[in-house]
């Protein structure tokens, strides 16, 4: 649950911030073309968040300590880097050059502290609520199991004239008199 968790919100969070960083900037809006590029760009975020979480969480098993807010710079980084490229490369015929690109850095450099730290805060609160929900299965007493016994009823006896006729009987219309 950590990892899966971790990896879309990572991929939301720097498609999210792509395109909103290129908004801010003079940009617009993406396109058909553009979405399905950043939901690509967001889902393969959230691969390598999700394998990035998975690691940690085995070497946290060996006693060894991860630089979880280095990791987590890195992949949003590498994914708002991919949404600007892709909303600026496959832009509109006016292309990027209508827009401040120093503005749009600025953006984007300032959106990635802000993520960093909501992801970094949003993984230790997992991993908290994860650990006390386990804490809690070993802790409290598992319920008893409610088997009930069932005995098996008598075969019912059923009047043979109400049984249905599994054969299509008499083809041909009584005979009268």
């Amino acid at each position: 649950m950590i990892t899966r968790a971790n990896g879309l919100l990572a991929g939301a969070v720097s498609v999210i911030l792509g395109i909103a960083a290129h908004g801010l900037a003079g940009g617009y809006r993406p396109e058909g073309r553009q979405l399905l590029l950043l939901a690509a760009i967001g889902l393969g975020v959230a691969a390598i968040r999700g394998a990035q979480v998975d690691r940690a969480q085995q070497h946290r098993a060996r006693g060894r300590s991860t630089s979880e807010w280095l990791a987590v710079t890195g992949v949003v980084a590498g994914g708002q880097l991919a949404s600007h490229l892709s909303l600026s490369l496959l832009g509109r015929p006016s292309g990027h050059h209508t827009m401040n690109s120093a503005a749009m850095i600025g953006w984007h450099l300032a959106a990635l502290p802000a993520a960093v730290i909501a992801l970094c805060a949003i993984s230790a609160v997992l991993r908290l609520l994860v650990s006390t929900v386990a804490a809690l299965r070993v802790a409290l007493p598992a319920r008893p199991e409610l088997t009930a016994s069932v005995t098996p009823a008598e075969p019912a006896v059923a009047l043979h004239d109400l049984t249905p006729r599994l054969s299509v009987g008499m083809r041909a219309p009584p005979v009268l008199g």
